[in-house]
């Protein structure tokens, strides 16, 4: 009865060894397999693929009728660089510059011999982004300052010389975006922006009458950017 006993407590006080020794393992696991904050902290530097939606006004007050499209779609290509700083309460305060070249151009008719022709060959800006921190998710807002370039924009004549004229328009733009890290150094994303510039005559530019172009974009980007 005594060895019985005995034998009982030995079984016993080996269950609980076991029983201690296999929940701290599992803490062990636990603690291991926890996953590692993601901090967005840091300098960057990427490429940038997307379209472009030009809106070109176009106003030639001595013309009926005096109001032209200038609108046109296309890709847009280039790259970014920028730094951006997490909060210990998740927000993200950054600065972003963005250059892309763009191939709009646009032609219509104002006369039975003459067309006017709208062209854009790059655009960027500057802007300040903020955003909260999701772990490896990142929504975010931006605005600041835009530039635009529009290329041979102008006249060009059937039967006699062509008046065209390149400018770089300044501006303002907003947006908002979702960047999302694939690891601790590349990251994809997604965005959008609307850019506004105010009009320009272009009769200072040239021996031209009155003629006003007044350009504004959207353009939707995606991005592949490499952490430092």
């Amino acid at each position: 009865m005594a060895a019985g006993l005995e034998m009982k407590k030995l079984l016993l006080s080996t269950v609980l060894v076991c029983v201690s020794g296999s929940s701290a393992f599992a803490a062990d696991m636990v603690v291991a397999e926890a996953p590692t904050v993601y901090n967005w902290s840091g300098a960057y530097i990427g490429g940038v693929v997307g379209a472009n939606f030009l809106r070109g006004n176009v106003t030639i007050p001595v013309y009926t009728p005096s109001d032209y499209d200038g609108d046109s779609t296309s890709a847009s290509v280039g790259g970014q660089i920028g730094y951006q700083y997490q909060f210990e309460n998740n927000f993200v305060l950054g600065a972003e510059a963005r250059l892309v070249a763009v191939f709009n151009k646009k032609t219509v008719a104002t006369t039975d011999t003459e067309d006017f022709r709208t062209g854009a060959n790059w655009q960027g800006d500057i802007v300040a982004k903020a955003g909260y921190s999701m772990g490896n998710v990142l929504p975010y807002i931006k605005g600041g300052v835009a530039f635009l370039n529009l290329h041979d924009t102008g006249y060009e004549e059937s039967n006699g010389p062509s008046a065209l004229f390149n400018r770089t328009f300044t501006g303002w733009t907003v947006g908002a975006g979702v960047d999302y890290a694939l690891n601790s150094k590349w990251i994809v994303g997604v965005d959008y922006a609307y850019a506004h510039f105010s009009s320009h005559d272009f009769s200072e530019d040239g021996p031209v009458g009155p003629t006003i172009v007044k350009p504004s974009t959207h353009t939707v980007s995606l991005t592949l950017n490499y952490r430092f």
